[in-house]
């Protein structure tokens, strides 16, 4: 009887960010910095608009790295905090590890930001609302970068990954 090898996750690097704020801008070079770095990358350009979130939820579990970037907007989308749950979920089961990138923000900031969105989401109920803060808490706490300039490189960042792959 021959012992099946369990699949390598397509997916290495999970990115999670505003993508109306970020998409066409800094995330796509970070996407191609990490690509050109031979780091496997999801991202969810590639994805159905309307889909449930049950599809991405799944490629965060098949990944082995979060890269969040927290942005001004980011508390704005929904999904974008259910997803920073499920990342949440899955850095506290060990099986994936979290890198918050402060995007021109503070991390200080985000409580604050947190706060301001609260309008946004006002038809949210408060236990998600809870989770949504106590996901921003764990993962905002990590050992993270700060960007606040025009440029950026990302080959520090790169060699980080290579090092968790």
């Amino acid at each position: 009887m021959a012992v099946q090898e369990p699949l390598v996750p397509h997916h290495q690097v999970f990115l999670n960010f505003r993508g109306e704020e970020l998409r066409d801008g800094f995330v796509s070079y970070l996407e191609t910095a990490l690509k050109n770095a031979g780091i496997n990358v999801f991202i969810d350009k590639n994805e159905m608009r309307g889909e449930d979130l049950t599809v991405l939820f799944r490629r965060i579990e098949e990944s082995k790295i979060a890269l969040v970037v927290f942005s001004r907007r980011y508390m704005e989308s929904k999904w974008c905090l259910n997803e920073l749950v499920k990342i949440k979920e899955c850095v506290e089961e060990k099986k994936l590890v979290a890198f918050p990138i402060f995007f021109k923000v503070n991390p200080i900031e985000l409580e604050e930001l947190f706060y301001d969105a609260r309008e946004i989401h006002s038809n949210v109920q408060t236990h998600i609302m809870e989770k949504w803060k106590v996901a921003l808490e764990c993962i905002k706490s990590k050992m993270g970068l700060t960007l606040k300039e025009q440029r950026y490189c990302f080959g520090s960042l790169c060699l980080k990954m290579c090092y968790f792959l």
